[in-house]
């Protein structure tokens, strides 16, 4: 059993031990901790909720403007966006671990002063389970991890047990009116195929490709859903733009609209995911409901 943890461990580019421990993150950098950190400050709104859902919610001292769950983080210090962090406001919180999107650019600036930084995001969904991992050693919180795995894969299972052999509506995933979509083999088009659905995006275009308007048109997609809702984007604007009034899904009324609420859970891969499937197959078998 502990040669198996190990080995576990390692694949995951995780050291383990009571401390210090030594994380790799998706830069390729080894991330170490003397001891358990006390002051967190995450720049990733996934990585917020996964840090309040291995139950060290108290550690956080700061957050990006989008990290808004669970509400609690909302008293929180706001630092700025991933991308565009106050930095001078962020050191002066003296974070003893900072979280940040492998993109951008928020570990080079940080690494001169020293504080520890771990740079990754899932993109894949089990890679959700990976960094649930990684953090849970960051942070001291295994045994939270291992109830907080349990449960995802029983959500996710569930689901997917549920829908199991129905008919598959197909889907166009529109994230923002460009318009670009979602890939079948990121955790959204993972979430699409295990809730029922079939995603009209090839994977050789990838994980959230712009999409030729004339190809949804010519796919037909039965379902659309529209993750750009929250942005003004409505029903009654897709059934407007060239060709699209006689796909499938807006001759239907099956143009569904996301709420802000709804288009957080289905974009973070983090401990939400169950939900972001159950509204899925909510969305393309109401029947199921």
């Amino acid at each position: 059993m502990l040669v198996a943890l190990v080995a576990t461990l390692t694949w995951l580019g995780v050291a383990f031990a009571a401390w210090p421990v030594t994380v790799v993150d998706d830069l390729g950098r080894e991330v170490r901790l003397e001891a358990a950190p006390q002051r967190v400050v995450s720049l990733v709104p996934s990585h917020t909720e996964t840090v309040c859902a291995l139950g060290a919610c108290e550690r956080l001292v700061g957050r990006d403007a989008f990290s808004n769950y669970p509400l609690v983080v909302l008293d929180l210090p706001e630092l700025g966006s991933a991308f565009a962090p106050d930095l001078e406001a962020l050191v002066a919180l003296r974070p003893d671990l900072v979280l940040v999107d492998e993109y951008s650019g928020a570990a080079d600036a940080l690494a001169p002063l020293g504080i520890p930084v771990y740079a990754g995001t899932p993109q894949r969904l089990e890679e959700v389970f990976e960094v649930i991992d990684r953090l849970a050693l960051l942070l001291g919180t295994p045994d939270e991890a291992a109830l907080l795995r349990g449960r995802l894969r029983g959500e996710l299972d569930g689901v997917a047990a549920l829908v199991a052999g129905r008919e598959r509506p197909t889907v166009f995933y529109e994230v923002d009116p460009s318009p670009y979509s979602v890939g079948p083999d990121g955790f959204i088009g993972t979430l699409i195929a295990l809730a029922g659905g079939a995603n009209i995006v090839p994977a050789e275009l990838g994980d959230f490709p712009l999409v030729d308007p004339e190809f949804v048109v010519a796919s037909d997609p039965q379902v659309i859903v529209l993750a750009d809702a929250p942005y003004g984007v409505s029903a009654e604007m897709v059934a407007e733009r060239p060709g699209w009034a006689g796909i499938a899904a807006v001759v239907d009324g099956r143009v569904i609209e996301l709420t802000q609420d709804q288009s957080d859970v289905m974009s973070r891969a983090g401990p939400r995911i169950g939900e972001a499937l159950h509204l899925l197959a909510r969305i393309l078998h109401p029947e199921m409901f």
